[in-house]
């Protein structure tokens, strides 16, 4: 079956095993199929499999290896061998005429992915950038991968242009995953987004808000998306359904988020606060929410209620936060479908009286919570008396409520009645996890601790159910 550079001709052990009949028809073999359709076959298969295929015969591997789709990465310290801060424009040219050689071997072949990475710090790489673009846009690229970000980042208006002229329609529409850094995108009027996308990554790209929405308003089977510090300081309100997007991450670059994702599953969102509105997707599992620069904690909390009703996780820690005094018990709004909270809280000493009713304000708007987590940071709650006692609370349920975990527990009026409140008020409770933390001094530590310790032991244990398992630890 394969022809050996001894001239020999041998025969497999698939050949062997195969009874041959001079009557039918030659049977078709892998080897004989064009290198286009094998390595179609190869991409499909995982790569324990495809190393097995050896065993068929070493013509039908060698064939998918030579015609295989390649995938190039570049990047300039691992090519240059040095650290990207101390680069040279020698080692800029050097990087240049290497990717450029690379490139010309591959001409007229099918690259599946293009990864660049360099600083943009001179136009003199515009050029060339494009040329390697226009290189992908003919050579059937599916992943696009353009790092751009320089060493030293500062405000500039010189990010390289995204020269949508180079792709045309069939080319726009194999591009599968894209990431683009340090970029300014401003695609044409008639430009009707990526209609195969499912992976878009931008960070540090300016583009308008208009033309962001129309892109993302046409990328309508996007899985993954994730806008990082791009330069839009506006609303992004994306209406048309996403129906595909799975993941959705925005970090310091919008003013507000609007999505019709109905099928998200994930959301993340790091920067100053903001309104988050994503009402429509009913099926989110978990967000993650981290709330820059004194942020006031009940607006955002209450934010977070009216723009993310149907989340299951949610983890919220505010910087710097701000707590009001005064919390409204009949407020309406709940989530429908939170089973676990995460808190993480800088209390600020002007804030200690107000620990009890914050917690406990969230509290009743998670009737079907079932997991607590609230880890405090903050050296004014040793052994605070300040703030009111769970008796002005009033009797609430948290009938599902099972485990609850406290780090950062210094014995503070608030911490204590909070729990109090809560292990007489959830009657299913199976797990009580109270830890001391880190804080004041070692010197200190020690008597602090074990006092603190003392305290939770015999004001929390004595009215535990049997069923609950207590530990109280450093």
């Amino acid at each position: 079956m394969t022809n050996h550079p001894s001239g020999q001709q041998t025969t497999s052990d698939y050949d062997r095993a195969t009874p041959t009949n001079i009557n039918t028809r030659p049977s078709a073999r892998f080897c004989h199929l064009p290198p286009d359709i094998l390595y179609r076959i190869a991409s499909k298969l995982p790569p324990k499999e495809f190393a097995r295929t050896s065993v068929l015969s070493t013509e039908w591997v060698r064939g998918c290896m030579s015609s295989a789709c390649p995938r190039l990465t570049f990047d300039v310290v691992a090519m240059c061998k040095c650290e990207r801060k101390d680069l040279l424009y020698t080692h800029v040219r050097q990087f240049i005429s290497e990717v450029n050689s690379v490139l010309q071997k591959h001409h007229g072949k099918v690259v599946e992915t293009l990864q660049v990475e360099i600083n943009f710090e001179d136009s003199i790489l515009a050029p060339h950038i494009d040329t390697w673009l226009g290189f992908a846009a003919i050579s059937g690229t599916k992943n696009l991968i353009l790092d751009l970000n320089p060493e030293r980042f500062r405000e500039k208006d010189d990010l390289y242009v995204f020269p949508f002229q180079l792709f045309d329609r069939e080319s726009i529409s194999r591009l599968q995953h894209m990431r683009l850094c340090f970029i300014s995108l401003n695609p044409p009027s008639q430009f009707k987004g990526f209609p195969n996308l499912r992976k878009l990554h931008l960070k540090t790209v300016k583009v308008k808000r208009k033309d962001l929405e129309n892109v993302l308003s046409h990328c309508c089977t996007l899985e993954w998306l994730c806008i990082d510090r791009c330069r839009l300081d506006d609303e992004l309100t994306v209406d048309s359904p996403l129906p595909r997007l799975l993941y959705l991450r925005v970090e310091f670059c919008l003013t507000k988020i609007r999505f019709n994702a109905v099928n998200l599953v994930t959301f993340e969102y790091q920067g100053y606060f903001i309104p988050i509105d994503l009402v429509q997707s009913f099926k989110l599992q978990s967000a993650n929410i981290n709330f820059f620069s004194n942020a006031n904690f009940q607006r955002s909390f209450i934010s977070l209620l009216n723009g993310l009703p149907s989340v299951q996780s949610l983890t919220l820690d505010v910087c710097s936060q701000r707590i009001e005094k005064q919390w409204f018990w009949d407020n309406p709004l709940k989530f429908t479908n939170l089973k676990h909270l995460q808190l993480l809280m800088l209390i600020l000493s002007k804030d200690v009286d107000k620990v009890l009713y914050s917690l406990a304000f969230l509290m009743r708007a998670t009737p079907l919570i079932e997991k607590l987590e609230v880890h405090f940071a903050s050296s004014s709650l040793w052994f605070s008396e300040a703030g009111p006692s769970r008796r002005d609370l009033g009797n609430y349920k948290y009938v599902h409520l099972k485990h609850i975990w406290i780090t950062g527990f210094r014995a503070a009026k608030g911490q204590l009645e909070f729990l109090l409140h809560v292990i007489e008020n959830a009657p299913a409770l199976e797990v009580l996890l109270v830890e001391i933390g880190e804080y004041p001094p070692r010197k200190m530590r020690l008597h602090f601790v074990e006092e603190t310790m003392e305290i939770a032991r015999t004001c929390i244990h004595p009215i535990l159910s049997q069923n609950v398992t207590f530990d109280v630890k450093e």
